[in-house]
């Protein structure tokens, strides 16, 4: 960030304090001019040295204050963060969110720091985990870092494994342990949740844990109601698919299955197949429906025995093999017995083994048209 002028900096804080904080002023607070003319170290500190917006650096030293005559402490913990590699940028989001990191002991940052380093923090990753996450560095090492981290090891048994996890969960390290995590990992295991998918939960989707006791009990009953056994690779995804959304959000999609022709009975089905339907945009939901009712003249049942149909991409996979698919029934090459529905789900390489290539001689167009270079008007 370039260096402000101290004359512009000065009548840019005055501006400011002036129009966004006037009880700043108030009479009770002396008035000479000395007390207008300097502008607070903290925010000075904050704009010059850590690189925040003015507005931010204002907004932050209304409410937290650094001591002056420990710059020498501040300077300290900006060169610690920047000799492992921190950027302006980075050192810009982290005192944004956490302040208080500069009155760090810079002894006690370099330990956490160096036992991050240990467990695979390292580089860029190390730099956005803190980043997104600052309070990390405010909890007790021996107290907190190093539990959260054998608790990781529990489940995770690598630390590339427990850094991609921590990427995607920054809080994994911050968060209460003993009063949320432990607990959530427990009722899982209990309710019979196999230590392999409780691996793939945490590794996926870390936030599932993180959600507060009663929510995953009742996440818990939900998936029960769906007679989804805890073995199952789907009952970790409906787990961590409840606990995304509100009832009020599930309720709704909820309706706008029945809306479209599905009946309680036949939407419990598509969950306990594919939980990830629930997840789908309205929008999704609406226009891939309305094409495999209308269009593909399938029953809404169909798609409660087929789910996944609900994930796919309309352009890239459903669209194209339909297209295949109408042309070698209008030219009497599909066998009556397949199932369109099935067939959309099939394996790329299978679909383009079974269905394209095994028919070009009869179709020779059917490649381009298969990749979309070709367009269709059946």
């Amino acid at each position: 960030m370039a260096k402000i002028p101290f004359k512009s900096f000065l009548y840019l804080m005055q501006k400011r304090l002036l129009t966004t904080s006037p009880r700043l002023y108030s009479s009770s607070l002396p008035s000479s001019s000395s007390t207008l003319s300097s502008p607070s170290y903290t925010t000075q500190f904050l704009v010059k040295s850590c690189g925040l917006p003015l507005d931010s650096a204002v907004s932050i030293s209304q409410k937290f204050n650094l001591d002056e005559k420990k710059l020498q402490n501040h300077e300290s913990v900006l060169e610690f963060l920047k000799s492992h590699g921190f950027s302006d940028t980075h050192i810009a989001k982290l005192v944004s969110k956490h302040p208080r990191i500069l009155q760090a002991a810079v002894d006690r940052l370099k330990l956490k720091i160096e036992y991050l380093h240990e467990n695979g923090f390292v580089g860029p990753v190390l730099h956005s985990v803190i980043a997104s996450n600052p309070t990390i560095l405010r909890r007790s090492l021996d107290k907190h870092i190093k539990p959260s981290l054998d608790f990781l090891k529990e489940f995770l048994d690598t630390n590339e494994k427990i850094v991609t996890a921590v990427k995607r969960g920054p809080w994994l390290l911050s968060f209460d342990l003993k009063g949320i995590l432990k607990p959530n990992a427990s009722l899982l295991m209990e309710e019979g949740v196999p230590h392999s998918k409780m691996s793939l939960l945490i590794a996926l989707q870390p936030r599932a844990i993180m959600q507060n006791v009663d929510k995953m009990v009742y996440a818990i009953e939900m998936t029960r109601s769906f007679d989804i056994k805890p073995t199952d690779l789907a009952y970790v995804i409906a787990i961590a698919v409840i606990l995304s959304m509100t009832k009020s959000m599930w309720q709704k999609k909820v309706e706008l299955y029945k809306k479209l022709g599905l009946t309680e009975v036949e939407i419990s089905k598509a969950i306990k197949r594919q939980p990830r339907v629930m997840v789908c945009s309205e929008e999704k939901i609406k226009s891939l429906m309305d094409f495999f009712t209308n269009t593909m003249k399938l029953k809404p049942s169909v798609i409660a025995t087929y789910p996944n149909l609900l994930l796919y991409s309309f352009d890239a996979r459903i669209q194209p093999r339909f297209n295949v698919l109408k042309i070698l029934a209008s030219k009497k090459l599909l066998p009556p017995h397949k199932k369109i529905a099935w067939l959309l789900t099939e394996s790329e390489a299978r679909f383009l083994t079974n269905y394209v290539t095994k028919y070009l001689d009869q179709v020779p167009d059917l490649m381009e048209l298969y990749r979309g270079v070709k367009k269709t008007n059946l």
